[in-house]
């Protein structure tokens, strides 16, 4: 008993003099480091080089942290590239001890470690989450200015379109854009109506869009790369509405300037665009032609999105009858797809958001039973103070277990819901790809086999109607050589080779897999795939030589054959009696 008063005692005082410490501290003198910070925006080099210095110089971790602080700002500011996040990370790990000291300069780090992060190939929670963070627990402390303020939606709105969350993001660039006319920068504006077009443009929200490009075309534009902005949405816009001579003038504009660039990543998306505008006004040599040279330009090979780039060729190529090409560009095609199904993407961002908000909840209540407003109150009476950090502490170890447990039970959650959705992706892309290769089938083929079908017919009925004249029975001799030659005729349009229709046809032309296909003989099989192809019950009569009441009876067994095997009806047959 006595050792646990001692105890008790021990850590009062340690207590007392940890809260008298934390309540009465100084602010601390920051002369040189609160200079460069206040001439960051205007001369962001200078700032640069020399925090990049005093971090050679100083000891103190909190300067260290400040001085980092400054470094990376000023990178961003002058367009520089910094390729770790670990400067930043230490920044955030030393403000974080103390936050509610110089707090805007806590926020300011999440928000750049974030930006940090976006700019190095992070667009997960691990860019998202810091932001996040900074942006809610500004709306309790409003510390930020402005500038860090609009830069930290700008970027929750860059990250959410990355993920396709569109709707989160649009929200996000109007935050964004509010904040930017309040600074009357036109840089920030500029940026920010030209991402939040293309938000729009990605949602077909084409109205809005195009508010927004008016708003950047009356831009007073200060550089090449706002006036190559501009012409890129001008002829996206252009492409949407179907303008695709106007979209064609500005894409050889924006190719003749990248050419000069050398900038392959901006020729890669003019070649194509260029080969999708020909390739709608019909004039499909210069479409195969740009969309190759679009192929061509592709530095990355294994990147999976860049399958947009070998399916328009694929595309382009079939409907010239260049199948070989086609088959090859498709091979890419499918290549790419089996590794986009099998890539790790973070889509849940906007799941995220729905714990973040949880958790930040909970964050802001802690931080305000630790404000110094408590921490003082607390100072009259030691005892209270005592009993209330140990509830504080069992709280706090409770909620962690309560965290990592509901952690666990959302991995395995996110982990099935993964799982699914690469399945579901699996199986759109498949139906896809059967969809369009029936529809290219009866686009091409079904035309030329009823101009067939109906051409047999009317030589069928002609021979017939031959037969009965009055004027060729009274010859016996003519008479019995347009029967022999019906006759042939019959035979000869008789379709009776079966070996046309493969295993693999056939599953292309139904739906129906091999397995399935066992159950049915070959008339049958022969039956199904016409009816794949579009052919009414006169032209199946016709090709198999026999009545159109014999093909409605045959087809009225064969539904319910397939029914009674539990094979998938093709949609053709909706209206077939059994």
């Amino acid at each position: 008993m006595k050792f646990y008063s001692e105890y008790l005692l021990s850590v009062l005082f340690a207590m007392l003099f940890v809260v008298q410490v934390g309540c009465n501290q100084p602010v601390a003198s920051y002369g040189e480091l609160e200079e460069l910070d206040s001439i960051v925006s205007k001369y962001p080099r200078y700032v640069f080089n020399r925090a990049e210095k005093l971090l050679q110089e100083y000891t103190s971790p909190y300067k260290l942290a400040y001085a980092g602080l400054l470094v990376n700002i000023s990178a961003y500011n002058f367009g520089y590239k910094i390729n770790s996040d670990s400067l930043i990370n230490l920044s955030v790990a030393e403000f974080s001890k103390q936050p509610n000291y110089l707090s805007q300069n806590y926020l300011r780090a999440l928000i750049y470690q974030g930006i940090i992060r976006f700019h190095n190939g992070v667009s997960d929670g691990n860019a998202y989450l810091p932001i996040k963070q900074a942006i809610d627990m500004n709306l309790e402390m409003n510390v930020l200015d402005l500038e860090t303020s609009q830069l930290g939606n700008y970027y929750l709105g860059l990250i959410h379109n990355q993920n396709n969350n569109i709707t989160t993001s649009h929200n996000y660039f109007k935050s964004a854009l509010m904040l930017a006319e309040k600074m009357q920068d036109s840089t920030a504006l500029f940026k920010t109506y030209r991402d939040f077009y293309w938000n729009r443009m990605k949602a077909m929200d084409f109205n809005t869009a195009r508010s927004l490009l008016e708003s950047l075309q009356d831009f007073r534009l200060s550089s090449k790369e706002q006036v190559r902005d501009v012409k890129n949405a001008e002829s996206a816009f252009y492409n949407s509405r179907k303008n695709y001579r106007n979209a064609l003038k500005l894409d050889y504009e924006l190719m003749a300037q990248d050419l000069k660039r050398n900038d392959s990543v901006a020729l890669l998306a003019d070649y194509y665009r260029i080969s999708d505008s020909y390739r709608y006004l019909g004039k499909l040599d210069s479409a195969l032609y740009y969309g190759e040279k679009a192929v061509k330009s592709i530095v990355d090979t294994t990147y999976y999105l860049n399958y947009h780039y070998y399916l328009n060729v694929a595309e382009i190529a079939s409907l010239q009858q260049d199948l070989e090409k086609s088959a090859d560009y498709y091979k890419e095609v499918y290549r790419l797809q089996n590794r986009a199904i099998n890539q790790q993407l973070n889509t849940q961002i906007l799941e995220l958001e729905r714990k973040y908000d949880v958790a930040s909840a909970e964050n802001r209540a802690m931080k305000l039973k630790n404000s110094n407003l408590r921490l003082r109150l607390l100072l009259g009476g030691a005892a209270l103070f005592l009993f209330l950090g140990y509830l504080l502490y069992r709280y706090r170890i409770k909620t962690q277990r309560e965290r990592e447990k509901m952690a666990l039970q959302e991995i395995k959650i996110l982990e099935q819901e993964k799982q699914i959705a690469l399945e579901k992706e699996k199986q759109f892309q498949l139906d896809k790809q059967l969809t369009e290769r029936k529809l290219v089938e009866k686009q091409f083929v079904i035309p030329i086999y009823r101009q067939i079908s109906q051409r047999n017919l009317d030589i069928k009925n002609f021979l017939l109607d031959l037969q009965s004249n009055f004027y060729i029975t009274k010859n016996p001799g003519l008479l019995e050589k347009i029967e022999k030659e019906y006759k042939n005729f019959i035979q000869t349009t008789k379709i009776t080779d079966t070996e046309l229709l493969s295993d693999e046809l056939f599953a292309n032309l139904t739906g129906i897999n091999i397995d399935e296909s066992q159950l049915f003989n070959e008339s049958e099989k022969m039956m199904m795939a016409f009816i794949a192809t579009g052919a009414d019950n006169q032209q199946m009569a016709t090709l198999l030589n026999t009545s159109v009441e014999s093909i409605r009876v045959r087809k009225s067994k064969l539904k319910k054959k397939m029914i009674e095997n539990n094979v998938k009806i093709l949609e053709e047959m909706g209206d077939v009696e059994e």
